[in-house]
């Protein structure tokens, strides 16, 4: 069975031969904190910049070619080994993602509700877990949860720590109970989607969320996810000025509009 990687491209490939026409490349940054590639018309897409494990000035040995791609080599490097390169392919496959999208709207079922309300908690305690460190959702969850197990690779964040239900992981088998799963779309882009999916056996609810995650919903959808919120960028030139200057998604999140979608068959 082909990876979720692998899903969202082959379907990024197939449906892109049916756009009047492919736009063009006119900027790849990878800055500290996220990664834009920004498209002819109009169109930028991000994903969170891995940390560099270079121990020179060079950080990517092909800097200096990214923009001269076609758009679809770019999508490509999003099955790549290389980090950077994967943060790459990654924000162009949200860049021609978003493309898509606007030129099949009747496709996809947009929700007027916002993200965290579509979470099933219905007054119970249930137990959370989430790939990935999401700091704004951390009150909310805390104050509605039963318990929040947090899987993170970063180094910053201590293994075993806990406090009222929060705790800090780095194993995915940690999932085994959550009654929510939610997924960053770094995470779920890079990491075991599909191993985290069959970790989280209990999971009754899955998403999806954050500024990387503006791919094709529709290869996490087959594979059950209920909803994938990410942000499509309204104001480029200011996006771009704040993640050129080393800024994170609470310095381009203003230059975006939010938006979630919801998968049909788990209404």
């Amino acid at each position: 069975m082909p990876t979720l990687r692998e899903e969202i491209v082959d379907e990024l490939e197939k449906r892109s031969a049916y756009l009047e026409n492919i736009p063009g490349i006119r900027m790849v940054a990878i800055s500290l904190g996220y990664t834009l590639v920004e498209l002819s018309n109009g169109t930028m897409g991000v994903c969170a910049t891995p940390r560099s494990s270079s121990e020179s000035c060079v950080h990517y040995p092909g800097a200096g070619t990214l923009a001269k791609k076609h758009i679809l080599e770019l999508t490509r490097l999003m099955l790549s080994d290389h980090p950077l390169e994967k943060s790459v392919g990654i924000a162009a496959v949200n860049a021609l993602s978003q493309t898509i999208m606007c030129n099949e709207p009747e496709n996809y079922r947009f929700s007027k509700t916002d993200f965290l309300d579509l979470l099933p908690f219905n007054g119970q305690r249930l137990n959370v877990g989430m790939v990935g460190n999401i700091g704004p959702f951390i009150p909310f969850l805390l104050a509605h949860s039963g318990s929040l197990t947090i899987v993170d690779d970063n180094p910053a964040l201590s293994p075993g720590f806990q406090l009222a239900g929060h705790i800090i992981s780095r194993d995915i088998s940690d999932l085994a109970d959550v009654d929510i799963l939610i997924i960053t779309g770094s995470s779920a882009a890079v990491a075991d989607f599909d191993g985290v999916i069959a970790s989280a056996r209990s999971a009754r609810f899955i998403g999806v969320v954050g500024p990387s995650s503006g791919w094709l919903p529709d290869p996490a959808f087959r594979r059950g996810v209920h909803a994938v919120a990410a942000t499509r960028i309204i104001d480029i030139s200011g996006a771009r000025r704040a993640i050129l200057e080393g800024g994170g998604t609470p310095h381009f999140i203003r230059c975006g509009r939010k938006y979630t979608l919801t998968n049909p068959e788990k209404s």
